[in-house]
């Protein structure tokens, strides 16, 4: 008797090898994998849609740029619906948004990002695709950073960012400042 996709997975920890193990199609197994909540950050990177892998790239990248964040995918609950990271006292969701160009815009060169926000978490980091790096392997180079409070958005459902809007000119961070104004809010929200 074949063991539960689940189990093969938890124990080998590769997509791949638990498929194979299993006996199942690949689309079955990862609809098993995606609804029990077991598929890691690696596995959103290598083997999910262009949207899941620059999502798991982009916190990747965030817990690089601050490593004592903690991971709450990782520790707490895997694919945490609420937020991604625990950073002292503050939850951080972490998003990427590609560039794209705007059809309704009468100026060709119109650009924006697009970021899904919950609403849950205290501040959300989120990545935007540099415009040069269109055509790249990694987006994720020289993007954009905003960091913004949960306050400003009010909604639950896409934010829409350009170059002209506030949430690009007043929230956007460089990495290199992204550890000091997590540490400012964190001491404020203490």
């Amino acid at each position: 008797m074949k063991k539960d996709i689940v189990e093969i997975y938890k124990e080998c920890g590769n997509f791949h090898q638990a498929v194979k193990e299993s006996g199942l199609p690949t689309l079955v197994a990862h609809i098993k994998l995606l609804s029990s909540g077991v598929l890691k950050i690696q596995d959103k990177i290598k083997y999910g849609s262009e949207s899941a892998r620059l999502g798991g790239k982009a916190e990747e990248y965030f817990q690089k740029l601050v490593p004592t964040a903690v991971d709450a995918n990782k520790y707490w609950q895997v694919n945490n619906p609420k937020y991604d990271f625990m950073y002292k006292n503050i939850t951080i969701d972490v998003k990427f948004s590609s560039c794209y160009r705007s059809r309704r815009s009468k100026e060709s060169k119109a650009r924006h990002w697009t970021a899904r926000c919950n609403g849950s978490a205290d501040l959300y980091v989120i990545f935007l695709e540099n415009e040069k790096n269109r055509n790249k392997e990694d987006k994720l180079e020289n993007s954009y950073i905003l960091l913004i409070p949960n306050g400003f958005l009010h909604t639950k459902e896409n934010k829409h960012f350009t170059k002209s809007s506030a949430f690009f000119t007043d929230f956007q961070v460089k990495k290199e400042e992204l550890n000091s104004m997590l540490d400012e809010y964190a001491g404020v929200l203490e």
